[in-house]
């Protein structure tokens, strides 16, 4: 008897102490922004919209058929994007800043990224 309370301690304990899966993801949804300015290196677009939010262009890989897209400041854009900002850290408290170079650091109120590779074409 007492064997099978000691097992059936361990086994509760097993069960009880295991952590369950989280699975975070996101599905691409539409946004319309107004954009102010854009800040670039050699790997990324970063567009700065009129409420503090960024949404981050990568650059596309060569070979690639990507749209053109002509990008006129203080005018309003649709975009597809992932929200990178509820995905980073879920639960802890993080800065609000992407760090774009050495120099630049930008405050952002929520962090986007594209869904497709896109050229900007300023």
């Amino acid at each position: 008897m007492r064997n099978i309370f000691f097992l059936l301690v361990i086994v509760f304990v097993n069960f009880g102490c295991q952590t369950k899966k989280t699975i975070v993801s996101s599905k691409p949804f539409d946004i319309q922004r107004n954009i102010l300015t854009i800040r670039e290196n050699e790997k990324v677009y970063v567009l700065i919209a009129d409420n503090n939010d960024i949404i981050e262009v990568f650059n596309p890989p060569f070979n690639k058929s990507t749209i053109c897209k002509k990008i006129v400041l203080n005018k309003k854009y649709n975009f597809r994007v992932f929200p990178v900002s509820d995905l980073i850290q879920r639960g802890i408290e993080s800065p609000n800043e992407y760090i774009l170079n050495d120099s630049t650091i930008i405050k952002y109120n929520n962090y986007y990224s594209l869904e497709k590779f896109e050229l900007l074409c300023k």
